[in-house]
């Protein structure tokens, strides 16, 4: 798409017809042919971007009245490319999202500059860049009445373009006064459609690049793990030393084709850990015999030794007067007691039986 011998209108209309070819497009979205359309289209509205600047078409002094309608429609160009870059799918999603708020921002600048938001645009913009919390019953009702309001842009667009007989936001040859007004009307909604279009792609871009950019940290950081084990395996290796973490962790081959474990293994004699297995009872078989077991506990100190039979009673020497008195007196004073202190005494009050 070459400028050379076109006009400002030429190359922005055949970028546009292009755009709304894309918008119509059942091809799969990250298809070549589809991507190549993509990018066509780019280049033709950074081009019609340059000529607006070269012309110098717009002033900041200028109001929505005072710009032709057919400079007025070149406005749309920063939206359609706002909305072209969204649509790229490269390996940077984040630079693309950056490059279309960007070009969307522009837009909407713009439209604030020659006057063209209107008050509702105005009070929804401040809310998105504000960040205003709302309760859900409001978010819903907002939301139903931006896509009644969507709906109803599209169904006029529709039927302006069968009056004009266009199926873009241009119109070749020559209009009656009554038409040149129909015209004019058609741009401007075209204008409000975009403006519409560029704070709703604002939302989703204010939601989608914080998300990228902990994505990018979080690949930064594995990478920077996954470049240190790699550096520490190879020095490792140059050592003819296994990581442990590798070996821990791998589950593929057991070597590497040095010879070298990859993860833990044990040889076995396979058929007889299956014989093991297939005849071995439905119970669990004993370690130790109780024999070993009291062994053991013996050994730690869970059993007393002794104390299993009664201790001798010590007779008294017969030669021992001393001894013999204390046992007579013990018998003597046990009589008395039993005497003073007959069997159930105590018991109800004495009474016995």
């Amino acid at each position: 798409m070459s400028g050379n011998d076109e006009s400002l209108a030429q190359v922005f209309q055949k970028a546009e017809i292009l755009f709304l070819d894309i918008q119509k497009s059942t091809l799969a979205s990250n298809s070549d042919e589809y991507q190549s359309k993509v990018n066509q289209s780019i280049r033709g509205f950074e081009l019609s971007s340059r000529m607006v600047r070269q012309l110098s078409l717009f002033s900041d002094n200028e109001f929505m009245e005072d710009i032709s309608t057919k400079d007025l429609r070149i406005l749309l160009t920063e939206y359609y490319l706002g909305e072209l870059f969204l649509k790229r799918v490269t390996p940077d999603r984040l630079a693309d999202l950056n490059s279309g708020k960007e070009h969307l921002d522009h837009f909407l600048l713009q439209c604030e500059t020659h006057d063209i938001l209107t008050p509702s645009d105005k009070k929804y913009l401040e809310q998105l860049t504000t960040n205003t919390p709302k309760d859900a019953a409001t978010r819903r009702g907002e939301k139903i009445a931006r896509f009644k309001r969507e709906k109803e842009m599209r169904n006029q667009i529709e039927e302006f373009h069968k009056i004009l007989g266009t199926t873009n936001s241009g119109y070749e040859g020559e209009l009656s006064s009554e038409l040149e007004d129909q015209y004019r009307d058609f741009v401007l909604l075209h204008l409000q459609y975009a403006i519409f279009q560029t704070m709703e792609q604002l939302v989703g871009i204010q939601q989608e690049i914080p998300m990228l950019q902990q994505m990018a940290e979080r690949k930064a950081a594995e990478g920077s793990n996954d470049s240190r084990a790699s550096n520490r395996t190879a020095h490792d290796a140059r050592d003819g030393k296994v990581d442990s973490s590798t070996i821990w962790n791998a589950t593929g081959p057991l070597m590497d084709p040095q010879g070298r474990p990859l993860r833990p293994f044990m040889i076995t004699n396979k058929r007889a850990e299956m014989m093991k297995g297939v005849f071995r009872p439905g119970h669990s078989l004993p370690t130790m015999s109780i024999e070993e077991y009291l062994d053991q506990e013996m050994e730690r100190g869970n059993f007393l030794s002794g104390g299993t039979e009664e201790p001798k009673k010590k007779e008294a020497d017969d030669n021992d007067e001393e001894a013999i008195n204390a046992e007579t007196i013990k018998a003597r004073n046990w009589d008395d007691f039993k005497d003073d202190n007959p069997k159930g005494w105590g018991n109800k009050g004495g009474r016995i039986g």
